[in-house]
């Protein structure tokens, strides 16, 4: 079947909305229509990793299920083929330790990031989502590194138990070595981008 038939690309988007590696699990959390709510407010926020499709889509649904137990879904947006990064391999994308929360946690409103000390003796802070995202640009700029946020499977889990929380993995460009310099570009700007989009409801 040639690859720009339209039966092709049907063929193609059918197979991501089965792909179950884009699903998260949200029986764990004891109140699922808050972590429903919470997880929706990074909708097209934080652009997604799959392990399994070796892809970084950032133009995404979220699909809430209809009864009490189920997964969320992930609907890659089928208009957005330039916003969908493939050939992405796993060890490209690395665990930060870096979780975003609800302020409700703290005691305070809108987004929190807990952050951990460069320092493994010091403990961790939670600043102000805006203030967090300043602080750890400036930090992997200091090494010479980009900071490049994303989200993977199994990043909503509940936090202490009571509300849900995002672990932040992030994109490590060093390790695109396959990627010819404009794609690496263009996976930092649309990262960039939606990342400035949360960074201003934050």
């Amino acid at each position: 079947m040639p690859s720009t038939s339209a039966a092709y690309v049907d063929a193609c988007w059918r197979e991501l909305q089965d792909q179950r590696d884009l699903d998260w699990d949200l029986d764990a959390i004891t109140d699922r229509r808050e972590a429903i709510a919470f997880l929706q407010r990074f909708e097209n926020r934080l652009c997604v990793y799959s392990a399994y499709a070796a892809t970084l889509y950032s133009s995404y649904s979220f699909v809430a299920p209809p009864s009490d137990h189920g997964d969320i879904t992930i609907l890659p947006d089928e208009r957005c083929w330039s916003e969908t990064f493939h050939d992405i391999p796993a060890h490209a994308v690395e665990p930060t330790g870096i979780h975003i929360l609800p302020g409700e946690t703290l005691g305070y409103a809108g987004l929190y990031l807990k952050v951990p000390s460069e320092n493994r003796l010091v403990a961790s802070k939670e600043l102000p989502f805006q203030d967090g995202l300043r602080l750890l640009i400036q930090r992997y700029r200091s090494r010479g590194e980009a900071f490049l946020p994303v989200l993977i499977k199994e990043d909503l889990r509940g936090f202490e138990a009571r509300m849900p929380a995002l672990h932040l993995h992030r994109i490590n460009p060093l390790q695109l070595v396959h990627c010819s310099p404009p794609s690496i570009c263009a996976i930092k700007g649309a990262i960039a981008r939606h990342l400035l989009g949360l960074f201003r409801q934050g």
